[in-house]
Parts: C-alpha cells; structure tokens; sequence
C-alpha cells in the first residue's frame, strides 16, 4: 500500500514502506518461514526444498532491500512482486502438504 502511494507521488510514504518492509520482510515472515522449514526437514524428515526456497526468499529480501536503498526501482518493484508470489506459492503448497509415512 505504502509503495504504491509512493510510485503515485506521495513521497512521505516511502518512509513508512521501508519500516514496514523491513520489519515484516526480515523479522517476521522470514525467518520463521525459514525455521518452519528446517524443522520440516531435520527433525520431520521431509524434504529439503522448502528450507532452500526460504533461503532463496531471504536472500532475495536482502538484495530487494539493497535496490530499495539505491532507487533502483526499475529492478525492485519487479522484485517485489516475484518475492510475493513465491512466499504466496510456497505458503500454499504449506498448506497442502500431506507428509507420507514410510
């Protein structure tokens, strides 16, 4: 929300897009989807891509974060949009899954 009220030209909310995306993006969201994860695979014994795809995600915050901070707008904002759909996608597939018993 904030993001799109700065693309349309309200440049106080740039401020309180990058708080909001920080915190929810890094903290939160994350980390614990990161740490789901892991704890599917180790002590779950599932599969190991969900912990690669929140690796994946995190690394990918970071550099949107890094575009964030240098206006590289052209590279993130697109960015943000594939971040959304994968952690949409993967929170899905979350929901889905049904581990099989050997």
């Amino acid at each position: 929300m904030y993001a799109g009220q700065f693309l349309a030209g309200t440049f106080p909310a740039l401020h309180t897009h990058r708080v909001n995306a920080t915190y929810a993006g890094i903290a939160v969201l994350v980390v614990v989807a990161a740490a789901a994860a892991a704890l599917l695979r180790w002590p779950g014994r599932g599969t190991i891509w969900p912990f690669l795809a929140g690796l994946g995600i995190f690394g990918l915050v970071a550099l949107q974060i890094a575009l964030g901070f240098a206006r590289v707008l052209t590279l993130h904002v697109p960015l943000g949009i594939v971040i959304i759909l994968g952690s949409l996608l993967l929170a899905g597939w979350s929901w889905r899954y049904r581990q099989v018993r050997s």
